[in-house]
C-alpha cells in the first residue's frame, strides 16, 4: 500500500512522520516480531529434522548392507595362467556363494558366426539383382535398383538375428559382412533362393555334382550317353563356352580363370572312390538367347555350395609361341614370347622365380634352361616339392591356362600373401623379365568366424554354454571366459570377503555416530531442537537397535559387544576392527546371524524405517507439524502486518487533519490580527 504524501509539521512544526514511524515500530515489536521470530525458529527446526532424515536414510542403507544374506559377501580370486601369464577368466561371487576352491580349465571360448560376401567396386551403385535369399530363415527381397548399402539395410530390418555391415576396401569398394547377434555354435544360415542371390552376393559358392574324373571329358566322366551341345554359361561376372563332350571340369575351370573368374576342382571321398567337383566363386546361370545354356548347367549339376574359402590366384603375363598362339605345355622355352614380344631365351639362360607363400614365407629359386626344356619344365620347377611353391607348410599349385598364362593358386583358401614373379638372367650377363604378374583372384574367407560354444572344465566335469558367461556351474559365482588355454588348470578360490564385511560395519558405525553428533549439537540451549522429546525418542530407538541380542541362536557371538562394537561414555559407537576380524574368521555364520534379520542389521532397518515412515514416523510427523504451524504463523504475520499498515494510515490521516485544522486557525488568526491592526490604524 502506498503511503499518502504527508507535509506534517508545516503548521505545527511537529514531525508527525517520526511519531508515526516510532508508533508503528513499537506496535510491530509487540505484535509482528514475535511471530516472525517463531517462523524463523520453526524453519530452523524444519532444516534440522530434514538433515536428520538424511542421516537416518544413510544409516538405513548401511543397515541393509549388513543385514543381507552373505554379510560381507564373497570374493572370487582367479590367478593368471602359470604357463602363459594370460588372464583366462574372470569370476564374481554373489551372496549365494559358498566358500571353496575349484579347478578350472578353459577349453574353448564362445564366438559368433560371421560371413563375408564378395567385394563390389561401388557399394552405393545398383547391383542389378532381383529375387530373394534368406538369412537365418528370414526372407530378404532384393530389387534391381538396390545397392549393396540398400541390401545391408534390408537385412538389418528383417529381424534375422544378425547385424549387417559393409567393410570398406578403399574408395567406394567394399563387401557385405553378416554377424550373428548371439554367440554360440548356431550357424549363420544363408538360403540361396531360386535366383542364386546368396551366390551372387558371394556368401556361397557353386558346386557341380561329384564326377569320377577331373581330366576326362566331363560327359564321359559323368557317364552321359546324351549330352548337351556346347553352350555359353555365366559364372559370376564372366561368361565362357563349355563343351562337355571334349572338355574336362579341369579344362572348364581353366577357362573360367582365364576369363577373369575364379574356379577350381576339389576332390572328395565318395565311398572307396575319389570324386571331383567343379567349384566356382559366385552364381552359375544361363545366358539368355542360348538354348543349350541351362542344359549344360543341369548336366554338370551346378547348385548352391557352401561358405567355403576362396583361394588366391596370381597369374603371369600372356605367353605365346613363335606363331603367336597361346603356349601349351609342350612349347619350348626358347621360342617363348611375352605379350607378343620374344623373350630371347636361349639354352644356358636362368629363369629366376621369386615370391612369397600364402603365409608370407619367402620363395627364391630358379631354372637354368637346358635343351628340350618346355613350359611344362617351368611349371614343374614352380611346383617343385623341395624348394618351390610345392614345398613348405603352405603350398601352392601352378597350371597353364588356355590363354597362355601361368596361374599359381594357393592350396589353402582364405586371406593370402602369396605372390610370385619371374625374371631372366641371360648367359651373356644381361637381364630381362618374363612380364608382370598380377593377382587374378584375391584369397578370402567367406566364413570369417565360426560360431561356437564356450567349453569349460570345472573339477573334471565339462560344461558347454552358448556364451562365455557361466553363472550356474559354481554356486553363486559367475565365470566369464576370456582366453582358451587347453591343458592349463587354474585354481578359482571363493572366500568370505572380510574386507567387505569390515567396510560395511564401519559404514554402519559412521552412520550411527553422525546421528549421535547431530543429537549432541541439538542439546545446546540455542539449538533448534533443544528439548525436543521426539528427537530423543528417535535416537533412543537406534541405541536400542544396537543392543539386539541373538544369544539364543549364536553360542559365541550373540551381541554387538562380542564383535568389537561398544558405546563410549559420550554415547559414540566404537569399532575394534581386530576383534571383529577374529570373530569373522572364527565363526562367519554367527556374524552373519548377528548382523542379519533378527540381529543388529534387522533392528536398525526397522528403527530407521519407523523413524522415516511417511505420514506416521516421528520425523515425518514433526516435519508436517512444522509446515502446518509455519503456514498458520505466516497467515497471522500477514494479518498483523496489514493491521499495522491500516493503523499507519489512520495515524497519518489524523495528523494530516490536525495540521489542516491548525493551518485554518493560523489563517483565521492572521486575518483577525490584520483586522485589529487596521482598526488601530484608522483610529489614529
Amino acid at each position: 500500500m502506498t503511503t499518502p504524501l504527508n507535509f506534517g509539521g508545516l503548521s505545527s512544526g511537529v514531525q508527525w512522520n517520526d511519531i508515526v514511524d516510532t508508533t508503528i515500530k513499537a506496535l510491530e515489536a509487540r505484535q509482528v516480531t514475535p511471530i516472525t521470530d517463531r517462523i524463523t525458529l520453526r524453519n530452523k527446526q524444519k532444516e534440522a529434522w530434514t538433515k536428520l532424515q538424511g542421516l537416518v536414510n544413510n544409516m538405513n542403507s548401511a543397515a541393509l548392507a549388513v543385514r543381507r544374506a552373505g554379510f560381507g559377501g564373497f570374493q572370487a580370486t582367479v590367478p593368471t595362467s602359470a604357463s602363459s601369464g594370460r588372464s583366462l577368466l574372470t569370476a564374481s561371487a554373489t551372496s549365494a556363494a559358498t566358500a571353496g576352491r575349484y579347478r578350472v580349465e578353459v577349453l574353448q571360448t564362445a564366438d559368433t558366426a560371421k560371413l563375408a560376401g564378395g567385394s563390389v567396386a561401388d557399394t552405393t551403385a545398383a547391383r542389378n539383382l532381383s529375387g530373394s535369399f534368406t538369412v537365418n530363415g528370414a526372407t530378404i527381397s532384393v530389387d534391381a535398383a538396390d545397392s549393396l548399402t540398400a541390401i545391408r539395410d534390408k537385412v538389418n530390418g528383417a529381424n534375422a538375428g544378425v547385424t549387417a555391415t559393409i567393410v570398406s576396401e578403399g574408395g567406394t569398394a567394399g563387401r557385405l559382412v553378416l554377424t550373428n547377434n548371439a554367440s554360440g555354435a548356431t550357424k549363420l544360415d544363408i538360403g540361396d533362393g531360386a535366383e542364386g542371390l546368396g551366390r551372387e552376393l558371394g556368401f556361397l559358392d557353386s558346386r557341380s555334382k561329384p564326377i569320377s574324373s577331373s581330366t576326362v571329358a566331363a560327359a564321359a566322366a559323368m557317364g552321359l550317353a546324351v549330352y548337351p551341345q556346347p553352350a555359353s554359361i555365366r559364372v559370376g561376372h564372366v561368361t565362357i563356352t563349355a563343351d562337355l563332350a571334349t572338355e574336362s571340369i579341369s579344362s572348364i575351370a581353366a577357362k573360367i580363370n582365364a576369363a577373369g573368374g575364379s574356379a577350381s576342382v576339389e576332390s572328395e571321398q565318395y565311398g572307396d572312390e575319389t570324386r571331383y567337383r567343379l567349384v566356382t566363386d559366385g552364381n552359375v546361370s544361363a545366358v539368355g538367347g542360348d538354348p543349350n545354356s541351362q542344359a549344360v548347367i543341369d548336366a554338370l549339376g551346378m547348385a548352391t555350395g557352401t561358405s567355403g574359402a576362396v583361394r588366391q590366384t596370381v597369374q603371369s603375363a600372356a605367353f605365346t609361341d613363335g606363331s603367336d598362339a597361346p603356349v601349351s605345355a609342350s612349347t619350348a622355352l626358347t621360342s617363348l614370347k611375352v605379350d607378343g614380344a620374344s623373350a630371347n631365351l636361349v639354352v644356358g639362360d636362368a629363369i629366376n622365380i621369386r615370391g612369397t607363400r600364402g603365409d608370407g614365407t619367402a620363395v627364391s629359386y630358379g631354372i637354368v634352361i637346358e635343351p628340350g626344356d618346355t613350359m611344362q619344365s617351368l611349371l614343374d620347377r614352380i611346383n617343385d616339392a623341395s624348394s618351390g611353391f610345392g614345398s613348405g607348410s603352405r603350398t601352392a599349385s601352378a597350371e597353364l591356362g588356355p590363354d597362355g598364362r601361368i596361374r599359381l593358386t594357393d592350396d589353402t583358401g582364405g586371406a593370402s600373401r602369396m605372390s610370385f614373379s619371374m625374371s631372366v638372367t641371360h648367359a651373356n650377363g644381361t637381364t630381362g623379365s618374363l612380364g608382370a604378374t598380377s593377382t587374378a583372384v584375391a584369397g578370402r574367407s567367406r566364413e570369417l568366424q565360426q560360431g561356437r560354444d564356450a567349453i569349460v572344465r570345472v573339477d573334471g566335469q565339462e560344461f558347454t554354454r552358448s556364451s562365455n558367461t557361466f553363472s550356474d556351474v559354481v554356486n553363486g559365482v559367475a565365470i566369464t571366459l576370456q582366453t582358451a588355454e587347453p591343458g592349463t588348470t587354474i585354481d578359482l578360490a571363493v572366500e568370505r570377503d572380510e574386507k567387505g564385511a569390515v567396510d560395511a560395519t564401519k559404514k554402519l558405525v559412521d552412520a550411527y555416530n553422525e546421528i549421535r553428533s547431530f543429537y549432541d549439537e541439538q542439546r545446546a540451549t540455542d539449538a533448534p531442537l533443544y528439548g525436543d522429546g521426539n528427537l530423543r525418542r528417535v535416537v533412543n530407538t537406534f541405541t536400542e537397535a544396537l543392543r539386539a541380542d541373538v544369544s539364543g541362536t549364536n553360542a559365541t557371538y550373540g551381541r554387538s559387544v562380542n564383535v568389537g562394537l561398544m558405546l563410549d561414555r559420550a554415547g559414540k559407537l566404537t569399532f575394534n576392527e581386530a576383534d571383529f576380524k577374529k570373530a569373522f574368521a572364527d565363526k562367519p555364520a554367527e556374524i552373519e546371524t548377528l548382523f542379519g534379520m533378527s540381529g543388529i542389521g534387522g533392528a536398525f532397518v526397522v528403527a530407521t524405517d519407523n523413524a522415516t515412515r511417511f505420514g506416521e514416523g516421528p520425523i515425518s510427523t514433526s516435519l508436517n507439524s512444522i509446515l502446518e504451524n509455519v503456514n498458520t504463523l505466516q497467515n497471522r504475520e500477514a494479518e498483523q502486518k496489514k493491521r499495522l499498515e491500516d493503523r499507519r494510515m489512520q495515524l497519518i490521516q489524523q495528523y494530516t487533519r490536525m495540521e489542516e485544522a491548525l493551518s485554518r486557525l493560523q489563517q483565521q488568526s492572521g486575518s483577525l490580527l490584520a483586522s485589529v491592526q487596521g482598526l488601530q490604524g484608522s483610529s489614529n
